[in-house]
């Protein structure tokens, strides 16, 4: 995932990975969390971005559904996932799902064919249910939730519902959005047409970053 480094406490093997998985699957928050969310348990994925002709960061989906189409394998959805024991500036307590495709081989075995910053491995949840909508450029926000150690004895932190999933998008971290999809849009003008309206201007403004990526087609 951009900007973030994996955790200094591992290598950067798949038996490093497995290792920092475990410690991950030893925190009841978050294998709950996992459990709420799929019925697939969390595994150590393989990056490979040579793998096929598009690995844009950014663009998972795409890139595998391209690879598909290539003959190169089965693009499978689910969860890239992040917290404090995989990456250094997670914060402690705070485990972060973002939405997330890779490559089912003929082997069963799944690959990462986007590119990871040069990071080798990846731990994914497959999740079948919730899958990129191509044709109306609809995804999934990221999902996460503040567990028990999430800024623990800081007397401003005693109002975070802990361990409830919430959503966010791109750095919000705002717990009482309530948009678990996004939709894609192809310009500004549509953004704007779509904001909902007879709403405070704030209400408009937390809309604007969970419900959309931001992004544009043109």
């Amino acid at each position: 995932m951009a900007g973030f480094t994996i955790n200094s406490s591992f290598s950067d093997t798949k038996e490093g990975w497995e290792s920092a998985l475990a410690q991950v699957l030893s925190v009841p928050s978050y294998k709950k969390f996992f459990e709420v969310t799929s019925k697939h348990t969390p595994i150590v994925v393989k990056n490979n971005p040579s793998f096929a002709h598009s690995n844009d960061r950014g663009n998972c989906h795409l890139n595998c559904k391209l690879a598909e189409e290539q003959g190169l394998g089965k693009q499978v959805s689910g969860w890239y996932v992040m917290c404090e024991h995989l990456y250094e500036e997670m914060p402690v307590g705070n485990c972060r799902l973002i939405h997330h495709s890779n490559i089912l081989l003929p082997d069963g075995t799944l690959i990462n064919p986007t590119d990871d910053e040069g990071k080798g491995f990846h731990v994914f949840i497959q999740d079948d249910s919730r899958q990129y909508d191509f044709d109306a450029d609809v995804g999934y926000n990221d999902r996460m939730i503040f567990g028990d150690e999430f800024r623990k004895g800081e007397k401003t932190a005693r109002s975070i519902p802990r361990n409830k999933v919430h959503f966010a998008s791109a750095d919000q971290y705002d717990r009482n959005v309530i948009y678990e999809r996004f939709k894609r849009f192809l310009n500004k003008e549509e953004l704007f047409a779509a904001l909902p309206k007879n709403v405070s201007r704030e209400e408009q403004m937390k809309w604007m970053a969970l419900k959309t990526t931001g992004r544009f087609e043109s």
